[in-house]
């Protein structure tokens, strides 16, 4: 499977939590299409990796029980899924700076991750 992700936060910089918005984008860089278990990009604590400044993790709500059956979407070759975070940074969390990737994983194999992007939350 030859996916790659791609992750957008905007703004990069706000004064309250509910401001922000990430894009997760997985796409299918393969020449054949791909079957896509799409359970993993259905909350932001499956699909986005947080870490502050000084690199802990920020923990994020626990996602949605997960359905009976997964949910399987085909993605032809070049063609991406889009899942998109409004609000995802938990209300509680403490103005700085942050870093944030996107993270698809599939069954046992590696995940597939975006560069880091940095954002940053300032007092309100």
């Amino acid at each position: 499977m030859a996916l790659s992700a791609r992750l957008s936060i905007e703004p990069s910089e706000a004064d309250a939590t509910e401001r922000f918005v990430a894009v997760c984008r997985v796409t299918n860089e393969g020449d054949e299409g791909v079957s896509l278990n799409v359970a993993p990009l259905s909350s932001p604590s499956l699909a986005l990796e947080i870490e502050d400044a000084s690199g802990s993790p920020v923990h994020l709500p626990p996602p949605p029980v997960p359905p009976a059956e997964p949910p399987i979407e085909r993605l032809e070759a070049g063609q991406e899924k889009e899942a998109e975070f409004a609000g995802f940074l938990p209300s509680w969390t403490q103005p700085g700076r942050y870093r944030a990737r996107c993270r698809y994983v599939a069954g046992s194999g590696e995940p597939v991750v975006s560069d880091w992007v940095e954002f940053t939350l300032t007092p309100g």
